[in-house]
């Protein structure tokens, strides 16, 4: 299978996966916060943001280990590959201990950090000691969804997930209509994880040749693993304070009730994420591997027609949910959440910066430039936290929005594009002609079309924000592809289309 279907493959099973991760907490979101209300649903998640610090114990290993199994298989080194897999496995057993300990000791101090009604303290724990005994079975098992990621086998990691999800969302309406709450739904939730973890292992057990050794000791590999994923770590850990710290300033400073308020404006962006992350994920691992066979003209080529395809498929859909971001917000929450409208909007903003760096931000990653880019979240990190706290009792929740948007736009974006280039040895002009360029007169189309239909049209349910966004959408990109060239047809259309590739 040549490379490019290969991307088209993995983005296209990739996507479906995304979409019904999306779909099905969009969906599910506004039913879980009316059933269990806003202050339980604010204690889960603030337990679950501390819980997600402790993902940071990763140090950055899965990365490496998807990174190195991609190189490492690309050039057939099995004996590599089963290095690296099993240090792996070793490290996320031994990480998997410590988690659940760590988890257990807040389960009885929690209280003692956040305000928590006496009625909701019982929930609190028994939220945190499940997460404990769940850490002992989902650290080490998840070390084959980074093989199996590394391997390039999106499709299987993306068929196994999508039915966890949905397997997830039958059993959270089925329990809340019988009177469940929201320790039985996290319950339920890990368990399946771990059920799609193991099937995982049996793919790749099944289809490659490797036998787990443990505990693995050689020295070296861990070495040569933790010489990448150390900066991957600390970088995860600013990202995690960038992305995350906002629910603990808003519960100490406003209240939990108000972290459920933020919360609305920040799924958005995480949905945006998502999406981001969805096209530009398959296209790094291949990465990877051309990295190893030192093939940086194709890493170049992948650049230019990458960002150039996903930016046109994803800026509009920036675009469409800041014009819609009112009634998306009302229809979709309720009225009661009116002052998610605002945060969200602004957040939306540094997305349309964003939404143009992921192909060549992640090649940074592939070819192993990992310490720059620390010293640029770092930047992004402080200025955030800084905004965040001078401005949140004045503000409110719009503070952290704009923390995060002015951050990522004046710091994150322009360094991290700089230094994306000069290691792609890539000229500005030269990648804003080829990449960025002809997708203009697309984005305004999509604007002025999305600010017409909103005023002509207003929507009087969120199927029918959805359906007009959809309509907008299709034409959009039905225009796009109408002005392209020959060549650039057909380079789509090996993307997602069993084609022969053309020389």
């Amino acid at each position: 299978m040549s490379k490019i279907r290969l991307i088209g493959k993995n983005i296209s099973f990739l996507a479906a996966n995304r979409i019904a991760s999306v779909a099905i907490s969009f969906f599910l979101f506004p039913f879980i916060v009316k059933y269990v209300g806003k202050e339980i649903y604010g204690v889960y998640l603030v337990a679950m943001t501390v819980t997600g610090y402790f993902g940071l114990l990763d140090l950055g290993v899965m990365s490496a280990l998807t990174k190195y199994v991609s190189e490492y298989n690309g050039k057939k080194d099995n004996e590599s590959v089963n290095k690296i897999v099993n240090a792996s496995f070793t490290f996320y057993v031994l990480i998997g201990i410590t988690v659940s300990l760590l988890l257990f000791f807040f389960s009885v101090f929690f209280v003692k950090f956040f305000k928590v009604l006496p009625a909701n303290i019982a929930v609190a724990r028994d939220l945190f000691i499940v997460a404990a005994l769940s850490a002992l079975l989902v650290w080490p098992i998840n070390t084959f969804r980074g093989f199996i990621q590394g391997l390039n086998l999106w499709d299987l990691d993306a068929s196994v997930n999508i039915s966890v999800q949905i397997l997830n969302g039958i059993c959270t309406y089925a329990l809340l209509m019988s009177g469940c709450g929201i320790v039985q739904l996290f319950i339920v939730n890990q368990v399946l994880t771990i059920l799609g973890s193991t099937v995982l292992y049996c793919i790749v057990k099944k289809r490659y040749d490797f036998r787990i050794t443990f505990p693995y000791t050689e020295l070296k590999t861990f070495k040569f693993i933790f010489n990448f994923s150390f900066f991957c770590f600390v970088s995860a850990l600013l990202s995690s304070f960038l992305f995350q710290i906002h629910n603990l300033i808003i519960g100490y400073y406003i209240s939990l009730s108000a972290v459920s308020t933020y919360a609305v404006a920040y799924n958005i962006q995480s949905y945006l994420r998502v999406i981001n992350s969805t096209i530009g994920a398959p296209p790094w691992t291949i990465a990877s591997e051309m990295e190893g066979r030192g093939e940086h003209e194709l890493q170049r080529q992948l650049v230019f027609k990458g960002t150039k395809y996903m930016s046109a498929a994803f800026l509009p859909v920036i675009l469409m949910l800041f014009v819609f971001a009112e009634p998306f917000i009302i229809y979709w929450m309720g009225d009661t959440f009116r002052e998610s409208i605002l945060p969200a909007k602004i957040i939306i903003v540094f997305w349309l910066f964003n939404g143009t760096l992921e192909l060549a931000s992640s090649m940074l990653s592939a070819k192993g430039v990992v310490k720059k880019p620390l010293f640029i979240q770092l930047g992004v990190v402080a200025a955030n936290i800084v905004l965040t706290l001078t401005f949140i009792k004045r503000l409110g929740i719009i503070a952290p929005a704009a923390g995060l948007t002015v951050s990522m736009i004046l710091i994150g974006f322009p360094f991290t594009l700089r230094i994306s280039l000069i290691n792609l040895k890539i000229k500005f002009v030269e990648y804003f002609k080829r990449s960025i360029r002809g997708n203009l007169l697309i984005y305004v189309f999509v604007y002025l079309a999305s600010a017409v239909m909103l005023k002509y049209w207003y929507p009087q349910n969120i199927f029918a924000v959805l359906i007009e966004m959809s309509v907008i959408y299709c034409v959009s990109l039905s225009l796009y592809y109408a002005s392209l060239s020959e060549l650039d047809r057909q380079d789509i259309k090996r993307l997602f289309l069993k084609q022969p590739a053309i020389h």
